[in-house]
């Protein structure tokens, strides 16, 4: 059920692409102009030849001098009459034929050469503009896709590019074309899927996709038919009220608290400052939100993705695929339940031209404990943002020239970050929250900028913003005297710098002022590598701490590797003899990350000595 999931969502993306291009091509049919579209604005009817029929040659004596011939008809060219002899007939005229034209009066052959194909091609034009070529070609064309024959193109040196297409057997106008015309062949092109340039919607591709319109609908379907068997589709009669009993983890109990019926428990929590770790959105996918329910709530395909059949009968469940009206009590299987906090900006500065360091405290007063490499959720109000951050420092204003400045309105949303500073379990916790944020641009108008990103970065010292956690998901290994390599790039920095402070300042382990610590952290150029100054001082003061900077465009002043952070680890990795006692942490962009993991599997370094994380902003 899960690869039906998926296949239906991508199936949901392919298909909704194409509704939006047949609805703006559509649209644009209704708009366009059809003298314009046609491309005969220079068009005119050619003169037709008076026929003097006592000149004409005997068709029979045509006839019997090309024996080849399957039939003939007398045609106007130029004002002339002439006798088509067709030796080759296919089904329409854009089919392949064979074609010779005879003199009407003489019976004379006539080749249809660059001479008459340029005085064919005058004929027919009415426009002011001179002939500046004239080519022979032979199929296929982009004017003319469907043309099966060798044709004349006659261009004309006009202010719309005037094409006329003669048939070079027979002389006839095929078509006259121009750059309006072909403007809207592109909108053709994509509203019949024409993207092949076949000149026909009967085509390979919309077959192909009224295949996959054909899956779609019936994983749809069926994704429909579970869900209502699993009682997730209700009609629900105003928002009805219930109270939902909640444990902890040791069975204890939390209290009764009053939801909402017909919204899943995962919202339903919410409500109370409750806040389970999810990042999928309540899709289930990620399996995060997990609780323990009664064993006889129905199952639904994601839970059985995340849970063995063992877990099931227990009534392990994810609170996001079900409803508050099914159960009356539930256990809460986190160590510590997550809470809203209202956190209000006490310092924000660049520390790139790209990055800002924000720090946060927590309104009233009181500490969070976390471990390093813990992240918060933000949720970020609807508001009004700009592409270009407000009071940018002179010195960084050259980096944002290229940016367009941008005004636009967004939804609100949430946006997961991580903390950097890793002093989240002394003293009862930290009094200072620090995030490193990177701020998204928008490459285009019609791409917004980072929305999260944005809005805290142009946020102004003493404003508030609610935010929730912190979740501890990604995390050293407590106890642990193994060599630690962490690596990381551009954002990443953030939990790859609270996770060093931890081990080299906390003293929460006390193996971590003994343990090998390497970090090898990646960045476009100079200006973009981070705390540098910092992790140098720390490697001189702790012996072992090594620090291992690396550019992918450094300026020719820079003396260090040079590359990408992965090759540079790859070649350093060929020294480690114990791989096996090493642990590995990455937090970086995709690539990055996919392209190192790939790398420590052929090293057969075991995945549990993998850690990384996935949703560093």
């Amino acid at each position: 059920m899960l690869l039906l999931k998926k296949l239906h969502k991508w199936l949901s993306l392919l298909v909704g692409l194409q509704l939006l291009i047949w609805l703006s091509t559509g649209l644009y049919f209704n708009l366009m102009d059809h003298e314009k579209a046609s491309g005969n604005q220079f068009r005119q009817r050619p003169a037709v030849a008076q026929v003097d029929i006592n000149r004409l040659v005997e068709p029979q004596l045509v006839l019997s001098r090309s024996k080849r011939s399957v039939s003939l008809k007398q045609i106007s060219l130029l004002a002339q009459p002439y006798y088509l002899l067709t030796h080759q007939k296919g089904l329409y005229s854009h089919f392949s034929n064979n074609y010779s034209v005879v003199d009407a009066y003489t019976g004379k052959p006539i080749v249809i050469d660059e001479v008459m194909a340029t005085k064919l091609a005058q004929s027919s034009y009415k426009g002011q503009g001179r002939i500046n070529s004239a080519i022979k070609l032979s199929p296929p064309y982009d004017d003319i896709p469907r043309e099966q024959n060798h044709v004349w193109q006659i261009n004309y040196a006009d202010y719309i590019n005037t094409s006329v297409y003669i048939d070079a057997g027979s002389g006839r106008i095929i078509k006259h074309s121009n750059d309006d015309k072909r403007f809207v062949d592109i909108f053709f092109m994509l509203h019949f899927m024409d993207y092949g340039t076949e000149g026909s919607f009967n085509n390979v591709q919309i077959t192909v996709f009224a295949i996959f319109t054909l899956f779609f609908s019936l994983t749809g379907f069926i994704w429909t038919i579970e869900l209502i068997f699993n009682g997730q589709y209700k009609v629900n009669f105003g928002r009805r009220k219930r109270n939902l009993a909640l444990f902890d983890k040791n069975e204890q109990a939390m209290g009764e608290f009053e939801v909402t019926a017909n919204t899943s428990i995962l919202d339903g929590l919410i409500d109370h400052d409750i806040v389970l770790s999810s990042t999928c959105g309540g899709g289930g996918t990620c399996g995060q939100c997990k609780v323990r329910i009664d064993g006889k709530v129905k199952v639904t395909s994601a839970d059985h993705v995340h849970f063995t059949d063992e877990q099931l009968q227990q009534g392990f469940r994810l609170a996001c695929q079900h409803d508050a009206s099914e159960v009356e009590q539930l256990t809460l299987l986190d160590s510590t339940k997550a809470k809203k906090h209202q956190l209000e900006l006490t310092h924000s500065e660049f520390v790139s031209p790209f990055m800002k360091e924000l720090r946060f405290k927590v309104v009233g007063g009181y500490k969070l404990a976390f471990k390093a490499g813990a992240h918060m959720r933000f949720f970020i109000p609807a508001a009004k943002g700009v592409s270009i951050p407000q009071r940018l420092p002179e010195a960084l204003k050259p980096h944002w020239h290229h940016i367009e400045h941008l005004e636009y309105e967004h939804n609100a949303c949430s946006r997961n970050y991580s903390l950097a500073n890793g002093h989240g379990q002394n003293n009862g916790g930290a009094e200072e929250l620090m995030f490193t944020i990177k701020i998204q641009n928008a490459p285009d108008k019609i791409v917004f900028p980072g929305v999260g990103s944005s809005y805290l970065c142009n946020l102004s010292v003493g404003q508030t913003i609610e935010a929730v956690g912190p979740f501890e998901d990604f995390y050293a290994k407590p106890s642990s005297n193994k060599t630690m390599i962490l690596i990381g790039a551009g954002s990443g920095m953030a939990p790859l710098k609270s996770l060093i402070e931890e081990q080299l300042h906390s003293g929460i382990n006390e193996k971590s002022t003994k343990r090998g610590i390497y970090f090898f952290y990646g960045a476009r150029t100079e200006d973009d590598l981070l705390y540098q100054s910092e992790f140098f001082q720390l490697a001189k003061q702790f012996a072992n701490f090594n620090y291992f900077p690396v550019l992918s465009q450094p300026s020719a002043e820079w003396t260090g590797a040079k590359g990408y952070v992965q090759e540079l680890l790859k070649l350093q990795i060929e020294g480690i003899s114990q791989i096996n006692n090493v642990e590995f942490y990455l937090c970086g962009p995709p690539d990055m990350m996919s392209t190192t993991i790939d790398l420590l599997k052929t090293k057969n370094v075991d995945a549990s000595n993998i850690a990384f994380d996935e949703f560093t902003q």
